[in-house]
């Protein structure tokens, strides 16, 4: 089995050179933590992921902590006495820069023809999400833990699953602007 079987197809393509408010907006409605990101030809630039947005909400005094932050040695923090405003003013200042400036452009692909059992093991080794490229780096699909189940179980059928997900997507924003 190879990777274009199960692959999920790129519907929305990110470029680059779009802001991060642009790609933190399409990460929330489409509620996807990790996105692969191209150049505006459709080369293949990197990932780009909640976890490296959020570094960005962290109070710039703990990046200065260096070593002793990155490693786990300081898990508890909250003598900072950080506020929702003073996270939304750093989210704020990120929502401006070019997310080509913070992606991961360290990222291992697949092409269509490698086998499923390489993506797999990407996917094990943390890389939760396995772009697929073509012969001149052009990003024509993804592999996710999803994507191998809906190309494994006939019974889920990615269109139903995309048309239901919509609908509740929609059934939430109502609720949220009628106020209940």
């Amino acid at each position: 089995m190879d990777c274009k079987t199960v692959m999920a197809p790129i519907k929305v393509s990110l470029y680059a050179d779009e802001t991060a408010g642009q790609v933190i907006d399409f990460m929330v409605e489409k509620h996807m933590g990790l996105v692969p990101v191209t150049e505006r030809d459709g080369t293949f630039a990197g990932l780009i992921s909640g976890d490296s947005l959020m570094a960005f909400l962290l109070p710039k005094s703990l990046s200065a902590l260096g070593t002793l932050f990155r490693h786990g040695a300081m898990k508890r923090v909250s003598f900072l006495h950080e506020t929702a405003e003073d996270m939304k003013e750093r989210l704020d200042a990120l929502r401006d820069r070019p997310i080509g400036e913070i992606l991961d452009r360290k990222v291992k692909t697949a092409t269509p023809d490698t086998p499923l059992i390489d993506a797999l093991m990407m996917i094990k080794d943390k890389q939760y999400v396995v772009p697929v490229v073509d012969a001149d780096h052009k990003l024509v699909g993804a592999i996710s833990f999803f994507s191998v189940l809906y190309g494994l179980n006939e019974e889920y059928d990615r269109e139903t699953v995309e048309k239901l997900k919509a609908a509740e997507r929609e059934a939430r924003k109502e609720q949220k602007e009628g106020g209940v």
